[in-house]
């Protein structure tokens, strides 16, 4: 057997912990409080400044694969219209800030198996940086429980990578569901 020298040897221990390292559990990360529960891919990690509001209860990204997800708690809804004002409100706000808006599929209202009411809207836009220029898709999900709260999940990605992460944001954003309160001792 050929002696293996300490660069190759090293290289080879380099390579192991890269792979190592980008391995994700198959396991979602589930995050728990304020009265919901949801659970999101693993291979997303909390940040700060991906929603920076205070009503933020869940900011997780991923830059590497370039896929976000918020979810966001809007609180009583207002009036008995509120739902469908808060719906408009998002998603012409965020249209507001893209070029070349698209709508990728009509707007869908639909219950979730957690008993939610849900309105979903798909679209993708260009957002600008310095120098550059990317298409984005958004996945935006407005949700209200059966006392009248509102949540907001959202999850965007770039939208040619959409085939990719698509149905994981889709399956994190349908896993939101109202807590149990803690049992009395």
């Amino acid at each position: 057997m050929k002696n293996v020298s300490f660069q190759q040897w090293m290289v080879l221990v380099i390579v192991t912990l890269l792979f190592s390292a980008c391995k994700y559990s198959e396991e979602p990360t589930v995050y728990k409080g304020k009265d919901v529960e949801i659970a999101y891919p693993s291979y997303l990690s909390e940040a700060e400044g991906v929603y920076p509001m205070k009503n933020a209860l869940v900011q997780a990204k991923n830059d590497y694969r370039d896929v976000y997800f918020i979810l966001v708690d809007h609180g009583m809804k207002p009036g008995d219209n509120g739902f469908e004002l808060m719906f408009d409100s998002i998603t012409t706000q965020l249209k507001r800030n893209l070029r070349e808006v698209k709508i990728e599929s009509p707007d869908t209202m639909f219950v979730t198996a957690n008993q939610l009411k849900v309105k979903e809207a798909r679209f993708s836009g260009i957002l600008s940086s310095e120098k550059q220029d990317h298409r984005f898709l958004f996945l935006i999900d407005v949700f209200e429980t059966p006392e009248g709260h509102i949540y907001q999940t959202a999850g965007w990605l770039f939208r040619h990578k959409q085939h990719l992460w698509l149905e994981d944001l889709k399956t994190a954003a349908y896993s939101l569901k109202k807590s149990s309160p803690p049992a009395e001792q």
